[in-house]
Parts: structure tokens; sequence; C-alpha cells
């Protein structure tokens, strides 16, 4: 890649130099960008100038500055930046945690950006399945009871959970360890688990936030290639992450900086410009 940065976490305005004037050349004036294969289909998420401001003092500070995206049935999108750069903000506002200062943000059509807090608590357990860096199990519970979480606070019945929660730990290759408890695993299988939990409630949208954070090389390469075949099933993934060499596993690239969205398209071009 070239000017490659020195540290992982800082920004390099080189870089953002370089998207700013691709996205502007490839947009013609079009803010947002619509991927070829998607024009005239419904969006999955739609967000529309968005802004999150927090008061500081005397200072705002715009941790979203104006986003505007859609994100579509079936994609797998990589929202890439920096420590500071406002990702984890806009997964925020994506996974119903939380609710822009200003701007629509709509799920299938419904329009969630201003609900109130059980609302989003119905959203998220219905059409959103997380995937955290620390992968938030419930340590005293086994794996089985982990998975079938989700589907406890959808009100399914017990037998049907079991099943469920049976059928995505197959998936992810560890349904003969389905007593066990997290601590009996490694950081790899605590993350698969967490992918056969967000995957158990059949949601609309998987939403990882670095998924990979907290593992080594070669256990991160087989948690992407999970995602992957997630993908390729017809799921759609939105991943959180900081590094540019991960986001590259995703069909196409979000990179913000500084609150807005510096370059939007695939991810072939965008590994020509970092």
């Amino acid at each position: 890649m070239a000017n490659e940065e020195l540290d992982e976490y800082s920004e390099n305005p080189e870089e953002i130099r370089r998207l700013q004037e691709a996205q502007k050349e490839e947009a013609h004036g079009v803010v947002l960008h619509i991927p070829k294969e998607q024009l005239g289909k419904q969006p999955l998420l739609e967000l529309r100038d968005i802004y999150k401001i927090y008061t500081m003092g005397s200072e705002e500070v715009h941790a979203n500055d104006g986003i505007s995206l859609n994100i579509y049935p079936g994609e797998f999108v990589a929202i890439v930046g920096k420590s500071g750069s406002g990702k984890s903000t806009l997964m925020n506002i994506i996974g119903a945690l939380d609710v822009p200062t200003r701007g629509s943000y709509a799920i299938n059509g419904i329009d969630v950006s201003d609900m109130r807090d059980d609302e989003l608590a119905e959203i998220r357990n219905k059409k959103i399945g997380f995937i955290f860096q620390q992968y938030n199990l419930l340590p005293r519970d086994n794996l089985l009871g982990n998975v079938e979480l989700p589907l406890l606070y959808a009100g399914i019945p017990r037998e049907e959970r079991r099943e469920r929660a049976m059928r995505q730990l197959a998936r992810v290759g560890l349904e003969d360890k389905w007593m066990q408890h997290p601590s009996q695993l490694s950081g790899g299988q605590q993350q698969r688990v967490s992918i056969a939990r967000a995957l158990a409630g059949d949601p609309e949208l998987i939403l990882a936030d670095e998924p990979t954070g907290a593992l080594d090389s070669k256990t991160s390469r087989q948690v992407l290639g999970f995602l992957k075949d997630i993908h390729k099933e017809g799921n759609t993934v939105v991943m959180i992450t900081h590094d540019n060499s991960i986001a590259l596993e995703a069909k196409r690239i979000i990179r913000i900086s500084d609150g807005r969205i510096v370059y939007d398209g695939n991810a072939e071009e965008y590994a020509k410009l970092i």
C-alpha cells in the first residue's frame, strides 16, 4: 500500500486527499453513492444528512457531520476510519444503539431516527445481529444459552430456541461444545459463538464491530472467512474497522474521516488509492 501509516490508529492526510479527489471525479456532483448493481433497488438502510453533535463545555463536537448513505440487502460493506473519525458513532446509529442529533435513518423504510429507547430495543432484537470485538458472551451460561439469548428476548418457545441455536452452533463448527462455557474456549472460538448468536434471530443486518480486533492474524482470517461465508449465503454484513487490510475483505468500503464520508465505493478501487 502506498504511504503506509506509521501508526495504524492515526490518520494519513495524503491518503485522505487521494480518496477525496477520486471520489469527486467518480461522483460527478452526485453525493450519494449507489453501487451499479443496486440501481433501482430498495435500500435496506437509508441514512440522510446524519449529524451527531456533542457539547463539550462551550464547544460543539460533530462526531458525524452530514452523513448520507444507502446500504442494500445482501451487501458486504466495511466502514473504516481511524481513531476519532466518527465510525463508532455511526455504528451506534446504524445499530439503533443511539439516535442522531438531526437527520433521518430508516431500516426497510421504517424511520428509527427519533424512536424511544424501548422502540429501539425492539428494532435491535428483530432486525440486527451484533458481533462485538470483545464477544460480550455471558460467562455463567453455556454456549447454547448464549446463542439462545436473542431468541429468548424475542419470546421464541424453548424447543424452537434450542433447535435454532444448535443449528447456528453447527454452522460455526461448535455444535459438539454446546455445554461448555465461554472461559473454556479460545478467543477465536468465542467470536464464532458471537457470530452464531448474531445469526440465531435471522436478522436483516449483521453488524460486526471490530470483529477481529482481539484476535491474532491466523484467527482473524478464520473469522473473516465466516463473515464472507455469511455474506455468500445472502446476509447483509456491515463491518466496522480501523484497519484498511481488514476492510479490503469487504466488497464495498465507506471511509470516514472527521465525521464525514471521504470515500464510498468498491474495494478494488479503494485498494489502489491507499
